[in-house]
């Protein structure tokens, strides 16, 4: 399942040489606005409010990295502008500061390719010494100069704890992130990780490097083609360019419209005129999209006059040809069930009742989404429907389910495997299977591969709130899961899944896309995590995205560290494309989260 608006990114992949000037005339910005907090209990979203204030309660360590905050900003306004003021400098810094050099002396290129661009980066930290406040200036002036004219300069302390000295005193490990521009017009970005002692009393005792990178472009590797695709497009202009904010204030809450956006873009030829078309669910209560491609490099919505303009949630679909007529059919997962539309090979689309894909809604569960396969090998393509929570009702404001325990959740809603019978209809088959096994794990993805190069296809289910699942193709419709005797359980948030062979020795390797959360890796190393045990498993579930390499075996290797893959911020969803044509395959990380202009949200 994909989150969140992929509409730029898939513009960009059908017509890369398509580029927009201008912004639609007449359109305006909108945006969520956040309550002002009344004061003294007053106002009826402070009890939120305090609930996120770290100085009520009992992490000192969260109360320390809020206040550090303060001066890690005046340090990012003085890599913007490349011009430190040297006596304010002096106040932040402690007694006897000492510093490694934040810039390194020389580079290692650790890679290239297409349109000349290079990536630099550089492990040692040098040696430490003492440092004045001019030293430290004139390492940031370095540093700024390496991105250019500095855009953006951006810190997140991703990890935490107390040091000797008080409450108020942290040794913390930092990701700063700088981009910016050449006098030539290049783009440039450097990524280092700053190891820094701070005393809220005293300032900084030291600031020293772990790592670096910098990467320079001499142009953009994408143009966002949007407008040029879909700007001549009514229902485009009207409603899907104004944004999830503008809609919620004007559509009643009853449809069910989330904050979420947009949840799920399928791509397929449903014409058959040979070029690629989409579909893309609104939020509850408009219209789903269906965009076919004219072959010039436009598209125009033509849901209406297919029968898909469904209004109800949905969140996950697929184009696929499910009654081998050589045309592809469409599924749809709402939140009540999977709705299933035939094809009828002239571009219109009519519903299919009884299938025997009701059975989810039957269960009350939530659907997300859906994966095909030929599990049994017969010759047509069998469908996993993948569900979340037990249906709470349109426009309900509770959670039907919470998770628990958070870290190894199994009381979310089934899951369904339906084997296809033929004609359309499916007949639900999971606990005869063995995929009834681990079945209760707040889904949020899955992708079918036969990762044993033994002939039939295994399939991977990543779960929001603990483990995910791998089901091993026993052959003769049967499946077990294997996930942790591979030790590819992967305990975290599991958004999503995909796979790609990654290291070309032809074995399938598998990414899972997770969270990388600084603030969960910052508590989940205190001390007040009394359990060993618990400790890792928190930080393991904040650490990010996981990639596990095929070793051909049977087993795998996790490689998400080494590979520097495991970063991918709040991630939703995966794909490798091979950007270059060099025959590697790179990756592309969809990520993001609900924001505004407040540093203080999420």
């Amino acid at each position: 399942m994909i989150r969140f608006n992929l509409l730029s990114a898939l513009f960009i992949f059908l017509h890369p040489a398509l580029s927009c000037q201008e912004p639609p005339p007449g359109d305006e910005v909108y945006r969520l606005d956040v309550p002002a907090r009344a004061g003294g209990g007053e106002g009826p979203l402070d009890w939120v409010f305090e609930k996120v204030d770290s100085a009520r309660d009992d992490w000192s360590v969260e109360r320390a990295s809020d206040q550090l905050k303060v001066p890690l900003d005046k340090l990012s306004a003085w890599l913007v502008t490349g011009k430190p003021d040297i006596e304010e400098l002096e106040k932040l810094l402690a007694g006897g500061f000492r510093s490694a050099g934040l810039v390194p002396k020389t580079w290692k290129e650790t890679a290239g390719g297409a349109g000349d661009w290079r990536s630099w980066r550089s492990s040692s930290a040098g040696k430490p010494e003492s440092s004045t406040p001019r030293g430290l200036g004139r390492q940031l002036v370095e540093l700024s100069a390496l991105c250019g004219k500095v855009s953006k300069a951006s810190f997140k302390v991703f990890r935490a704890r107390e040091a000797p000295g008080g409450k108020d005193a942290l040794l913390a490990d930092s990701l700063l992130e700088l981009d910016g521009t050449g006098k030539d017009g290049s783009f440039l970005q450097v990524r280092t990780v700053w190891t820094m002692e701070w005393s809220h009393g005293q300032g900084f005792r030291s600031i020293n490097r772990i790592d670096i990178e910098r990467v320079r472009s001499p142009t953009r590797a994408f143009t966002d083609a949007t407008l040029d695709c879909l700007g001549a497009d009514p229902a485009f202009r009207a409603q899907l360019s104004r944004g999830v904010g503008y809609w919620r204030t004007r559509i009643d809450a009853s449809s069910g419209m989330d904050v979420y956006g947009h949840q799920g873009v399928s791509v397929g030829d449903y014409d058959g005129d040979g070029w690629l078309d989409f579909y893309v669910p609104q939020p509850a209560g408009l219209p789903n999209r269906l965009y076919r491609n004219l072959g010039n490099g436009r598209f125009a919505d033509v849901a209406e006059a297919a029968g898909v303009d469904i209004l109800d949630v949905t969140s996950g679909t697929l184009f696929v040809d499910l009654d081998n007529d050589g045309d592809s059919d469409l599924v749809a997962v709402t939140s009540t069930e999977a709705l299933l539309f035939e094809n009828d090979g002239k571009g219109r689309f009519s519903r299919v009742e009884s299938s025997g894909l009701e059975v989810a809604s039957r269960e009350s569960a939530s659907t997300l989404g859906c994966a095909a396969a030929d599990v049994d090998l017969d010759g047509d393509l069998d469908l996993y429907v993948f569900s979340y929570v037990f249906w709470a009702g349109a426009g309900s404001k509770l959670q039907s389910t919470y998770p628990y325990p958070y870290h190894d959740a199994n009381n979310g809603a089934p899951n369904f495997l339906f084997r296809n019978e033929g004609k359309l209809r499916f007949r639900e088959v999971t606990g005869p299977s063995g995929m009834g096994v681990n079945n209760r794990r707040f889904s949020l993805g899955a992708s079918w591969c036969d990762y044993d190069a033994d002939g039939d296809p295994d399939l991977y289910v990543a779960n929001d709130f603990g483990r995910n699942n791998l089901y091993r193709n026993e052959g003769g419709g049967r499946f077990k899961d294997v996930a942790e005797e591979l030790g590819v359980d992967d305990v975290g948030n599991g958004m999503s899944v995909t796979w790609e062979d990654v290291d070309n020795d032809g074995l399938m390797d598998l990414y899972v896309g997770n969270m990388w959360s600084s603030a969960g890796g910052r508590i989940a190393g205190q001390p007040r995590f009394e359990q060993e045990r618990l400790r890792e498993i928190y930080r393991r579930m904040s650490r990010g995205n996981s990639l596990f390499r095929n070793l051909g075996d049977g087993r795998f290797e996790d490689v998400s560290l080494r590979s520097g893959t495991f970063f991918g911020r709040w991630s939703w969803s995966g794909q490798f494309l091979d950007v270059e044509g060099d025959g590697l395959e790179d990756l592309y990380v969809v990520n993001g989260f609900i924001s505004n202009a407040n540093k203080d949200d999420l």
